[in-house]
């Protein structure tokens, strides 16, 4: 007989683009009756952990039970009739309406509601995955499950949760805030809920941890070490992303005969960003060029979080006293090129930002900066 629920893994084959899968519980009826639910996301490595928590195992045997109950009344396996029961479930009671309010049951889950919302959204793959992984920590944390825990205490309860994985800083935490509370601001203004419990709380949004590019000379350092296996294709994927300024995302798409063009001496990407959908026109310099080459024009493609693993290994190796990560690469790029005297305009064209004010993020002056500047223009100062 057919195993009638299971937990499936990236049906839609998008981990192997993006490094992140979504987590679905299969529920088979029968031939022509199947029901789909989405539970979450992972990557392929650590999905069938993931797949392990326990409201996901819970939910699993609740839709067991209610298949073998249709069964032994006979019913017809459709879906309608299977949801007919988990709806019933939901169904206030004559001396229940305590869980109502404005017509709405207060013991509907908040994180479904929530998935279904951003599933419907149309968001980019990178803005996806982020809400994905804020609403699987929702989930995991256990506090706000039914628009009834949607309270100013359990909102705290949350906040207290996320402190204490010790892997977040104030400035991620606040930003996981501001995803959840769009979804209760939009519950309170479909009045779905009595109030916003954001409205009564407020947290600490902390500081952005300031990324530390690497200078040319810690490029240099990596273009020349010896390296094999998995180090030495990662860091030539880094290399590639510090001289050509990509993101992981786009590197991840690039497409050597369809994304570049050939001016003068360098050759150019022409591309849209996979986050925003902004244009991008930057010239592919001569050590990504030669990690093209070492490729044959096509890139081996790694998981983000396992570039970002090795980075770390290579970091330790050639004792770089700075993190080392598929960003600082394109941090690493903006400020290199900044450092050469491009203009913040062109910089900004290369790396696809919308607003100028976004790279001007990467535009920390460095002491050698000043050093050059003042020998050249104050050298007749007395």
């Amino acid at each position: 007989m057919k195993q009638s629920v299971k937990i499936v893994f990236d049906r839609r084959g998008k981990a192997e683009k993006t490094g992140f899968g979504t987590i679905e519980i299969s529920i088979y009826l029968s031939r022509d009756e199947r029901r789909w639910e989405s539970v979450g996301t992972a990557t392929p490595d650590s999905w069938e952990v993931v797949a392990q928590n326990r409201n996901i195992v819970s939910k699993v045997r609740h839709y067991e039970q209610i298949i073998n109950a249709m069964s032994m009344l006979g019913e017809e396996m459709t879906v309608d009739n299977f949801n007919n029961h988990i709806y019933a479930e939901l169904a206030p009671k004559k001396d229940e309406s305590k869980n109502m309010f404005n017509g709405y049951d207060q013991r509907q889950s908040f994180v479904h509601f929530c998935r279904e919302h951003i599933e419907g959204e149309n968001l980019r793959p990178n803005s996806l995955k982020g809400f994905r992984v804020v609403f699987d920590s929702v989930e995991a944390s256990g506090i706000l499950n039914t628009f009834a825990d949607l309270t100013p205490a359990n909102i705290t309860a949350y906040d207290a949760w996320l402190h204490r994985q010790n892997n977040k800083t104030d400035y991620t935490i606040y930003g996981y805030h501001k995803k959840v509370h769009k979804y209760t601001k939009l519950l309170w203004r479909l009045e779905m809920i009595a109030s916003d419990p954001y409205d009564h709380v407020k947290f600490n949004k902390g500081c952005n941890k300031e990324r530390v590019p690497l200078l040319e000379s810690d490029l240099i350092k990596m273009r020349e070490a010896n390296f094999t296996g998995h180090l030495d294709r990662v860091r030539d994927l880094f290399i590639f992303m510090a001289y050509t300024g990509l993101a992981y995302c786009d590197m991840a798409m690039f497409n050597y005969d369809t994304m570049t063009e050939e001016h003068s001496d360098y050759c150019y990407i022409d591309g849209s960003r996979m986050k925003t959908g902004s244009k991008f026109f930057t010239p592919i310099l001569p050590p990504a060029m030669s990690v093209l080459k070492k490729y044959n024009y096509k890139l081996p493609i790694i998981s983000n979080q396992k570039i970002n693993d090795y980075c770390h290994i290579i970091q330790a190796d050639l004792k770089i006293n700075k993190s080392i990560t598929c960003h600082i690469a394109r941090h690493s790029f903006a400020t290199l090129m900044l450092t050469y005297g491009i203009s913040m305009e062109k910089v900004q064209r290369m790396l696809g930002h919308k607003n100028i004010t976004t790279t001007q993020i990467y535009g920390k002056i460095l002491k050698s900066n000043v050093e050059r500047d003042v020998e050249m223009k104050l050298k007749t100062l007395r």
